[in-house]
């Protein structure tokens, strides 16, 4: 993966939106077009509690996908985990041996193909959000909504080589 020229400047916040969108688009995928204000809000509620966030009532979607990660000092470290350590034998609580079913989930959120009309993302992380650790949470939706924007794939693509 090889980050902007502007990484050092990006928030924690935005630096997971473009480690995200990195991974998605070195697969392919679309890049999520924008951080939408109030995903980032239900994102930075399930850093701090510890729980994948959810879009917030009322807000319009056609599907969402949701990752949660605790412990992690940056946002790469917890996208390497989500995409690289999800399977048997990892952390992750949902995949066990009489329950394998669970394994990759958080991949195939990161992944999630989503119908771009637009494809938004919110960013959550919380210092101290898990057990006195840092919290990452990420909120990838497709809406039909124009929900208001605080950073864009757009502004960041001038940075990416």
């Amino acid at each position: 993966m090889s980050l902007p020229g502007n990484w050092g400047a990006l928030t924690p916040q935005e630096q997971l939106y473009v480690g995200t969108n990195l991974e998605r688009t070195v697969r392919g995928l679309a890049a999520l077009s924008a951080m939408a204000t109030v995903l980032d809000q239900s994102a930075a509620q399930g850093a701090a509690t510890g729980n994948d966030p959810a879009p917030p009532g009322g807000f319009p979607f056609e599907q969402w996908g949701a990752n949660w990660a605790g412990g992690m000092g940056n946002p790469l470290e917890a996208i390497y985990y989500w995409m690289y350590d999800d399977g048997p034998g990892s952390s992750n609580a949902d995949c066990t041996p009489g329950h394998t079913s669970g394994c990759w989930g958080h991949r195939d959120e990161l992944l999630l193909t989503l119908t771009c009309t637009p494809c938004v993302m919110g960013t959550g992380f919380a210092v101290h959000g898990w057990g006195g650790q840092p919290s990452w949470a990420e909120l990838l939706v497709g809406t039909s909504g124009s929900p208001a924007l605080d950073f864009t794939w757009q502004q960041e693509s001038a940075y990416l080589t």
